[in-house]
């Protein structure tokens, strides 16, 4: 059956992208939106693409859509007006949410790939300065990875609150892994994990590992974390850019849609071996992930087995998810490359 992702209430939901609960704003007039770049290798024409990306401009402060097409980009569109009142592009910085997954976990995938990290391997939880229940020694980093290692959700933990997400995640592990341990159960602790993980083992910030192993590689300047601040080339963040600090390697990138693309079109074999499912979330189109904060929602998708990839990042909240976003624009995209099969049933639900 189709996911449904209702806004919720509750600090506690088992919405896979959702890193808190989805508000409504009032909506908000923007100018017409056009195309910043229109590529058309080989006649490529995406006409349902680019409408879907003008249904997310409606009510929202700015919308960036990037698609790559086998190794190329084809289009880019962007709208609003960022942080220092400059007109967004598809190459100004927004606010990720749990798309910022994808960057801690391909950060994870290239340190193992280097041999710095066993991923089937016991997290040290000792090198990472995190105190713990015993019970906790024998939890791998893939269980943090694939949210199975049976931490608790505790989704309010994560945000708003000043400091490091070691704070809430000492917390989280002072007791032993919830009965759930074995099996997936979505929680933004295991990214802030893996976040201080990757800054044991490099000696680093993740922001200089992710450049290091990540953004440089693919020449990628843009990216930056939340606790930087909002620079004024980003693009606009009505709720307070410090509030997304708790959320660690789980959600305080910012990042264009141009540099999501970028990244996931860097995604190797080897990447894959480490970024899996669960993980990442499937369905019939490929794979990505989605994210979703009070103001903020953003979608990642890889689809027509590899070739096309597709990212959206909306400052705002219609629609009230990042799953919402992916529905929009995943299934316009494929019709328009003559693969579309119904909406996406995504997984884990």
């Amino acid at each position: 059956p189709a996911t449904t992702e209702p806004a919720t209430t509750e600090p506690e939901t088992t919405e896979p992208e959702t890193t808190e609960p989805a508000t409504t704003e009032p909506a908000t007039t923007e100018p017409a939106p056009t195309p910043l770049a229109s590529l058309e290798p080989g006649g490529l024409s995406l006409p349902a693409a680019t409408a879907a990306f003008g249904s997310l401009v409606v009510g929202n402060q700015a919308v960036s859509v990037t698609i790559w097409h086998d190794h190329l980009p084809v289009l880019a569109m962007a709208s609003g007006v960022g942080a220092g009142g400059q007109p967004v592009t598809s190459d100004t910085p927004m606010v990720l949410a749990s798309v910022s997954k994808l960057i801690t976990a391909k950060t994870i995938a290239r340190l193992a790939t280097g041999g710095a990290i066993d991923v089937d391997g016991p997290v040290p939880w000792d090198l990472m300065g995190i105190a713990h229940d015993p019970a906790w020694d024998d939890v791998t980093v893939r269980e943090l990875l694939q949210h199975s290692a049976g931490m608790p959700k505790a989704r309010s933990s994560w945000l708003n609150d000043p400091g490091s997400c070691a704070i809430p995640l000492t917390a989280a592990v002072a007791r032993p892994p919830i009965m759930s341990r074995g099996t997936w159960l979505y929680s933004n602790g295991n990214y802030c994990a893996l976040g201080l993980l990757i800054e044991a083992v490099t000696g680093v910030d993740q922001a200089t590992a992710a450049r290091v192993f990540v953004f440089d590689p693919i020449e990628v300047e843009g990216p930056h974390l939340s606790t930087d601040g909002l620079s004024p080339i980003d693009g606009p963040y009505a709720k307070g850019i410090g509030r997304l600090e708790r959320l660690g390697g789980a959600g305080t990138w910012l990042a264009s849609s141009d540099d999501v693309a970028g990244m996931l079109d860097s995604i190797t074999t080897d990447d894959l071996r480490t970024m899996t499912y669960p993980g990442i979330m499937i369905d019939q189109y490929g794979w990505g992930h989605t994210g979703t904060v009070d103001g903020a929602k953003a979608c990642a998708w890889v689809m027509n087995s590899g070739r096309t990839i597709v990212v959206g990042i909306v400052a705002g909240n219609r629609p009230s998810t990042g799953g919402e976003v992916c529905d929009a624009l995943v299934p316009a995209l494929a019709t328009d490359l003559g693969i579309w099969a119904d909406e996406p049933r995504r997984l884990p639900v």
